[in-house]
This record gives C-alpha cells, sequence and structure tokens, in this order.
C-alpha cells in the first residue's frame, strides 16, 4: 500500500474519531440546557488553541524515510502505532463521556438525578452529583441529607450554588423568629431550652420584617404578622409535612405550625418564574434589596448598576416527592438560583435571606448519646462565625431541622 494511501487514511480515521468524541463529550452539557425551559443563550466553545493533530501523527506525517526502509515496513509500523493510539483515544473517550463513581443512595431516601454540568472547564469537583458523604446520618446510619454543588448560569459561569436535600419523612423543620422582630417577644419566649438531641441541620430563614413589605408569619401555631394571600410561603403543618406554596385564606390555621412569607414564587409549576404582576403592571421577576443588598466587601449591588443583582441569596424549593431543597448560592442572580433549584427537581421554590453574612446552612454531627461532637457547613464560602450563630437564640429567622 502506497505510504501517503496510508497516512491519509489515518488522518481521516482520527478526525473521524476527534469528532464523534466531542459530539458524546458534549451531549452532557446539551442535556442540561435543554432541562431548564427559560435558557435562551446558547454558549460557543472554542476549541480553537487545540491543535487537531496530534504529535505522533504530527511526526509521522513530516518524517523523511530512511533509504533502506521498505514501503511493506512503513505500513506495519503506521498500522502498530495507529492501533495503539486508536486504544488509547477510546480509553480517554471513555473516561471523559462517564458519569464519576457514585455511592448508594438509601432505597428509602432516593438521591436526586445527576444533574449534568454546563462547564466541563474549569472542573468543579462532584458537580451535579448528589451525595451523603460528609454528611450527618440517622440514628439508624442512613443517610438524611444528600447535597450537591453547581454552575446554573449561562451568562455567569462564575455564579456557584451549593444545594442540600432534606429527607422530609424523617426530618420535622421548626421556625424560630428573631427576638429582635417587633411583638414576637410574648409569643415566642418559652422558658424551657429547644431540645438538641436531634438536631440535624439549621438554615437562615428570609428577610426581617422591616424588609418583607409585610410578609406574614406563623410560630406554633400562632399568627404573628398577617398571613398574606398570594404571597410565596414556606409552611410547616402539624404533621411535620413542610411545603413552599402561594397562601390562600382557605388553609385552615388549624393545620399549621409554622409558616413564613416572603414576595413571590422563583419557581412555579417547575419552571423559573420570569415575569410577575406588580401593581398592576408586569415586572422582572429579580429581587433585590434595595442599598441593603451588598457584595463581600460591603458595598451596595446598585452601585454595580446592570450587574447589581449578583449577590449571596438563599432559597427554599419543594420536590414533587415531597422533600426540601435549600440552595444557597454565591455570585448569583434570583433567576439562576431559581434554575439550579428546577434542575434538583422541584416544582415551586421562594427566596430566603441574602448576604454573605445572613446565608447558614450548619450541619451538626451526633454520637451514640445524641450529644453534637461535630459541625460542618454547606458552602465553604459561608462564614464559619456563623457556625454557632444559632446557639443561643438569635435576632433573625432561622429554620431548624430535627430527626423524627
Amino acid at each position: 500500500m502506497p505510504k501517503r494511501v496510508v497516512v491519509s487514511a489515518v488522518l481521516v480515521l482520527f478526525l473521524f474519531s476527534f469528532s464523534v468524541a466531542e459530539d458524546r463529550k458534549s451531549s452532557l452539557q446539551r442535556l442540561a440546557r435543554i432541562s431548564v425551559q427559560t435558557a435562551d443563550v446558547q454558549r460557543n466553545v472554542d476549541f480553537s488553541d487545540q491543535s487537531l493533530v496530534p504529535r505522533w501523527l504530527d511526526d509521522l506525517m513530516s518524517r523523511i524515510p530512511d533509504g533502506d526502509e521498505s514501503e511493506e515496513a512503513v505500513e506495519e509500523e503506521t498500522e502498530s502505532v495507529l492501533k495503539e493510539e486508536s486504544e488509547s483515544l477510546q480509553e480517554a473517550l471513555a473516561a471523559d463521556v462517564e458519569p464519576p463513581a457514585e455511592e448508594e443512595g438509601d432505597p428509602f431516601f432516593p438521591k436526586p438525578l445527576r444533574i449534568a454540568p454546563l462547564y466541563l472547564s474549569p472542573e468543579v469537583e462532584g458537580e451535579g452529583v448528589w451525595t451523603s458523604e460528609g454528611l450527618p446520618l440517622g440514628s439508624d446510619g442512613r443517610p438524611l441529607v444528600y447535597k450537591t454543588v453547581y454552575r446554573p448560569s449561562l451568562e455567569f459561569p462564575n455564579s456557584i450554588v451549593y444545594m442540600a436535600v432534606f429527607d422530609s419523612n424523617r426530618l420535622k423543620p421548626r421556625l424560630f423568629i428573631g427576638h429582635t422582630e417587633p411583638g414576637i417577644q410574648q409569643i415566642s419566649y418559652r422558658p424551657e431550652q429547644e431540645d438538641l438531641a436531634r438536631i440535624v441541620a439549621i438554615t437562615n430563614a428570609m428577610w426581617m420584617q422591616q424588609h418583607a413589605r409585610g410578609a406574614g408569619a406563623i410560630f406554633r401555631g400562632q399568627e404573628v404578622y398577617p398571613m398574606v394571600d398570594g404571597m410565596a410561603t414556606m409552611v410547616v403543618y402539624r404533621d411535620n409535612s413542610v411545603d413552599i406554596i402561594e397562601w390562600t385564606g382557605d388553609i385552615p390555621s388549624s393545620m399549621v405550625i409554622d409558616a413564613r412569607q416572603l414576595r413571590h414564587l422563583i419557581v412555579k409549576n417547575g419552571k423559573v418564574v420570569e415575569k410577575i404582576a406588580k401593581q398592576g403592571k408586569i415586572s422582572d421577576s429579580e429581587i433585590g434589596l434595595g442599598g441593603f443588598l451588598v457584595d463581600n466587601s460591603g458595598r451596595s449591588t446598585m452601585a454595580k448598576r446592570d450587574l447589581w443583582f449578583l449577590a449571596n441569596r438563599t432559597a427554599f424549593g419543594i420536590r414533587e416527592d415531597g422533600n426540601l431543597v435549600f440552595a444557597m448560592g454565591h455570585h448569583v442572580s434570583t433567576k439562576d438560583l431559581a434554575r439550579a433549584l428546577v434542575l434538583a427537581g422541584c416544582t415551586r421554590a421562594m427566596h430566603g435571606d441574602a448576604n454573605i453574612h445572613n446565608i447558614v446552612c450548619n450541619f451538626y454531627f451526633r454520637d451514640q448519646n445524641n450529644k453534637i461532637v461535630k459541625r460542618d457547613r454547606l458552602s465553604p464560602e459561608q462564614k464559619k462565625y456563623t457556625m454557632q450563630r444559632y446557639d443561643h437564640g438569635y435576632s433573625k429567622d432561622f429554620f431548624a431541622f430535627y430527626e423524627k
């Protein structure tokens, strides 16, 4: 076989394999993009800085053969190199497209489906993969919480969201209203201490009442602030189930033990809420805090003008299986935080507290005697001092999660 024919065949085979590899490698990205129905921006990945011809093939094509080397010897060497590199290419391709090995989940508390990443570079370890590793276990040794990390933004690749899904069948949430909130002292004061023997986690709740624009609250069955119809509400029922809803006066107060409201739903019917009706007009659904929404340096995000909505935020979402998802986002918009919750399987979601000193998700590890022996946090960017914030009460609202 003429040497130039062999070389041409090698080149064609490699370029075809490269094209197949890129198509398969990008399939995960396409899956993540189409999973969120409101996403309408496509990114082009530039591979112009990567050579399409590997060094071994380039050397082979440009090599001047020795005068005593026969065509048969060149052909045999070419076929040998081609076979070896083809096998290496297939191994590399398999490593790229196969999802990372996952731990076995609890059949009674299944892990959410893996979320295909939007970005493959730079790689974020464990992105989109739910795990119970490093999280509190139940008294029976089974998982109570799964967590993952994800970059949900098509426009801002550095936006990052940490999420935790709680087993609502085995955990009961309780609202605690900050002791500085007006009118709360007479209702919330209890001489007995809350039993921490079964504590699993604590998260922040919603904004303080002065920023919440008349949002309602119910604490241990008593209405602290009047509930507002149509407002996004996290509600805990007396059977210890939890939901995210638009409040309606048709809900019997006798069914509710705790509830807290804030603005509008950011996820509804499994879709990101893009527009809302505000004072009779259609408005953007992005949620700000006026001049009180600040960046990590303490400066108001309003100074950024077009990027004022990028901030540290939290949100709560509810899945169809009834499990609650808590999300903590950094340098993220309301809509991108909502997109992460949609990809986590949430059908409805609402905004929580904001700003770097107010976003909290603490985990508590107990020994066989239910004594707290360790603490951890959901996000490595959460301020460390907040891990002791709620030990003796706090001025702002929070939710505590106890093993039933």
